[in-house]
């Protein structure tokens, strides 16, 4: 039976090969390499990374070796190319030096309890990752250089963090930074970089938020007791993207960024006081995947990104749209609704029904609260809210 061996070739020298991997690449007959990991086999056959293992296959040797770089568990492409080679024969992985391990060595750093994301050549950011983790690992390139993320983080607040940098780590232009989010913001760095960025000010997202923690002022304010079943009634999932409609205070929005604490949250509100108490209480709060959007809804929704949530807890008297707005959007979207007059209740409920929402509940939530008068205590009663939840069923297909 052939052998194939996929080799992770850590930073991609030599000296960053283990033990094992170098015996297994010196026993192979056929070695395959992209152009940059050539260098550590001198008999290396230079191709595409799309081609390895066909070029491995076609190649007819008993014993083959494709070099990949990193950890063949760490991010990487090894996985992919074992299911091409399967069919073809044994296939073995041999572990290799990781940029997290490399890096944290370099800088004296423990890279346990660590949040790990790759933004190589993806979509998303890490307002979320370092929000709510004191250590953040992330691998970039492409969009998400590493100067972009340091300018994102920045911009949304987080500009004080300390980031440490690894740019082309192994290689003669190894260089290691070190400094606040805003500084390298500033600085030019090559596309194959990694980083670690520290906040000591991090967040436990599995903390509810209480209302004694937020700023109120005038501003009407969802109570905890409604928020919290509310934002259950969501099920919001660590990579979602919520919609806040009415957001107020950002007691809602707040809640649900922590649930979505690897997606983003978009809390829309027209009142320009409630717009300055979220950017005030998502300081205090550190939810700094919280978006901020000032407008009027519908119009301002159409600009936003696909919503796996929404959360609508003031309509300004277009609920309609902006459930079917939501709708058109994701077919599949979950909503809930917090209703304090009979007719707004009246109207989300022909509303759901008329866009064919699913597994759809109401409730209504009266919560007293104890309150200390003397020896006594007394339970002192909110305003009773009627909580109405459902899911989209492929409206407008």
């Amino acid at each position: 039976m052939r052998q194939f061996d996929i080799i992770g070739a850590g930073m991609g020298t030599r000296e960053t090969l283990t033990g094992e991997a170098a015996q297994a690449l010196a026993s192979a007959e056929m070695v395959f390499a992209t152009e940059r990991l050539a260098e550590i086999c001198e008999n290396a056959q230079i191709c595409l990374f799309s081609e390895l293992a066909e070029r491995a296959i076609a190649c007819g040797a008993d014993r083959a070796a494709l070099l990949v770089s990193g950890d063949v568990g760490f991010f990487s492409a090894a996985g992919k190319l074992r299911e091409k080679l399967l069919a073809h024969g044994e296939v073995r992985l041999f572990c290799g030096l990781s940029s997290m391990q490399y890096l944290c060595a370099k800088i004296g750093i423990s890279y346990e309890n660590a949040c790990i994301r790759s933004l190589h050549g993806r979509k998303g950011d890490l307002l979320g990752a370092v929000s709510y983790h004191e250590k953040t690992f992330a691998l970039t390139g492409g969009d998400n250089n590493v100067q972009f993320v340091c300018r994102s983080l920045a911009d949304a607040g987080l500009g004080g963090v300390q980031v440490y940098i690894g740019e082309n780590l192994g290689s003669p232009g190894e260089r290691v930074l070190k400094g606040t989010a805003s500084e390298l913001a500033e600085i030019p760095c090559a596309d194959l970089a990694v980083m670690l960025v520290l906040n000591p000010n991090s967040v436990n997202p599995f903390e509810p938020v209480r209302d004694e923690m937020l700023t109120r002022a005038k501003v009407p304010m969802t109570k905890e007791e409604v928020r919290w079943v509310s934002v259950a009634r969501l099920g919001v999932q660590p990579g979602d993207t919520v919609w806040d409609v009415g957001a107020g205070t950002g007691a809602v929005t707040f809640e649900l960024a922590r649930k979505a604490m690897d997606g983003a949250v978009f809390a829309v509100e027209r009142n320009t006081e409630a717009i300055e108490l979220i950017a005030q209480n998502r300081q205090k709060l550190g939810g700094f995947n919280v978006h901020i959007v000032q407008g009027h809804a519908p119009e301002v929704l159409a600009d936003l990104p696909r919503p796996n949530c929404v959360f609508v807890g003031g309509s300004g008297g277009n609920m309609r749209e902006i459930i079917e707005t939501a709708l058109v959007k994701n077919p599949k979207a979950r909503i809930a609704v917090n209703a304090i007059a009979l007719e707004t209740l009246q109207e989300t409920q022909r509303l759901f029904a008329e866009f064919g929402l699913q597994q759809v509940e109401i409730t209504q939530l009266s919560a007293a609260r104890g309150k200390s008068i003397g020896c006594y205590t007394m339970m002192t009663a909110n305003n009773p809210v009627f909580i109405l939840s459902g899911k989209g069923d492929k409206y407008g297909e």
